[in-house]
C-alpha cells in the first residue's frame, strides 16, 4: 500500500473510532426526563434516517433522496465530539455558543476529503433546502415518537415534549404537519403500539 492509500484508510478508521462512541452516548434529554436506559445517539440517528427516507418517498414533490439520507446520517455526528447536550444546557449556553461549538466539532471531525459531508451538515444547520427541512422534521418526528413511546410505557416524564405544538416547525410541508398532528392526537389518547411484533 502507498502512503496515500494508508492515509485514506486511516481517515476512515479514525472516523469510525470517533463516531462509534455515539452507540454508547445516551440521548441525555431522556435522562433529564427520568428515562432509564434511553436510546443512544446512534439509535436516534438511525431512526431519523428511516423517518427521513419515508418522508422523501411519500412527498408529493421532487426531492433528492440521496441527499436526504446523507444529511440524516451525519446530522448528529458532531455529537461524537460534544456529547448530546440536552435542551436546558443549550438554553443556558446560548444558541451562538452551541452553534460555534458544533462548527468546531464538525471542523475537527470532517477531514478535508469529507468536504461534502461538511456541506451536508451545514445544510442541516441552516435548514434552507427541502432536503434539510425534511431531515429537521424527521429529527423532531423521531423524537416525538420516542417521547410518546416512553410516556405510554411510564418510563419518564416526557409529557413536556407535547406541551406546545407550535414548537415543531413543519416548514410548510403538509405531510409533516399531518404527522405532528397525529402524534399529538396519539399523546392525548395515551396510544402507542404494542411492543411485540405484529
Amino acid at each position: 500500500m502507498t502512503t496515500s492509500t494508508h492515509d485514506r484508510a486511516d481517515s476512515l478508521l479514525k472516523l469510525l473510532w470517533r463516531t462509534e462512541r455515539l452507540e454508547a452516548f445516551p440521548r441525555t434529554g431522556w435522562q433529564v426526563c427520568g428515562v432509564s436506559d434511553p436510546e443512544s445517539v446512534a439509535a436516534h440517528s438511525f431512526g431519523v434516517a428511516v423517518v427521513a427516507l419515508w418522508l422523501a418517498d411519500h412527498l408529493d414533490q421532487p426531492v433528492d433522496t440521496e441527499r436526504v439520507l446523507r444529511i440524516a446520517l451525519i446530522h448528529d455526528l458532531p455529537e461524537a465530539m460534544l456529547t448530546d447536550l440536552p435542551r436546558p444546557v443549550k438554553d443556558r449556553l446560548g444558541a451562538e455558543a452551541c452553534r460555534n461549538a458544533e462548527a468546531q466539532a464538525a471542523d475537527e471531525l470532517f477531514d478535508p476529503d469529507l468536504s461534502q459531508w461538511r456541506q451536508n451538515h451545514d445544510d442541516y444547520v441552516a435548514a434552507q433546502t427541502l432536503e434539510a427541512q425534511l431531515v429537521k422534521s424527521a429529527d423532531k418526528i423521531q423524537m416525538l415518537a420516542k417521547a410518546l413511546q416512553y410516556h405510554v410505557e411510564h418510563r419518564g416524564r416526557t409529557e413536556r415534549f407535547f406541551a406546545d405544538r407550535s414548537r415543531y416547525q413543519d416548514y410548510g410541508i403538509t405531510l409533516v404537519a399531518e404527522i405532528y398532528d397525529r402524534l399529538f392526537e396519539r399523546f392525548d389518547q395515551g396510544d402507542w403500539f404494542y411492543a411485540g411484533f405484529r
